[in-house]
């Protein structure tokens, strides 16, 4: 379980953001991967993967965004795609190379704020990102999906899981120790969010796992 130990003001808290939820990232990267690498532990999770891989178009790289121990940019390296798994903690991605062996030409590693992507417009075929834009204020979250959207090539597609909810602030505890930032959002509010942010085709289904859900869209 979470635990809340204060109200906040997303407003006030901004800045301290992600430099707190991504330094107890930081701080317990092997924890973290260890206790998320067996899909076994989340229903449906490793057929999510394969089916968003079908569905992007040829040719072009995937970003994992917000890769953690690199466990789905293995998995989509393992069905043949060119993968850039980001990450804003450097441990996490120390951890996810470390762990990572005998893919070389398929994956690579890059430090990356997720409001700012260091990459060309078009880039990708497609973006995951799992569980990495509920950590970010809800003010932010618009700022992200115009980012992701920017660097999809046309015809690319996202595939963003959240936490069903509402409301926002610091927790601690869950599958990691220490401090960390959630946003909950309601699926059709998310889908919304995507489509103001110029996503076609956006549509939401339930993960499998309690209270997630995973929202997809085209460019």
């Amino acid at each position: 379980m979470y635990e809340t130990r204060r109200r906040a003001d997303p407003a006030r808290d901004m800045p301290d953001v992600t430099t707190v939820t991504c330094g107890t990232y930081d701080a317990m990267a092997e924890e973290y991967a260890d206790a998320t690498e067996d899909y076994a532990k989340f229903p449906g999770l490793r057929d999510e993967v394969v089916a968003f891989e079908k569905a992007l178009p040829p040719g072009l790289p995937v970003l994992d965004l917000g890769c953690g121990g690199g466990r789905d940019s293995r998995m989509l390296a393992d069905l043949g795609r060119r993968v850039v798994a980001g990450d804003y903690a450097p441990s996490m991605l120390r951890c996810a190379r470390s762990r990572s062996a005998g893919r070389d030409g398929r994956l690579g590693f890059v430090r990356l704020n997720i409001l700012d992507l260091p990459f060309a417009d078009d880039r990708f075929a497609g973006t995951w990102a799992s569980g990495s834009l509920l950590h970010l204020p809800s003010a932010k979250i618009p700022v992200a999906l115009e980012e992701i959207r920017r660097t999809l090539a046309p015809g690319g597609m996202a595939a963003i899981s959240m936490r069903a909810g509402t409301g926002e602030d610091w927790r601690e505890g869950g599958t990691l120790a220490g401090r960390r930032w959630f946003t909950l959002v309601t699926p059709d509010g998310f889908a919304d969010r995507m489509a103001q942010a110029g996503f076609r085709r956006v549509r939401v289904h339930d993960a499998g796992r309690r209270d997630w859900f995973v929202a997809l869209g085209r460019k």
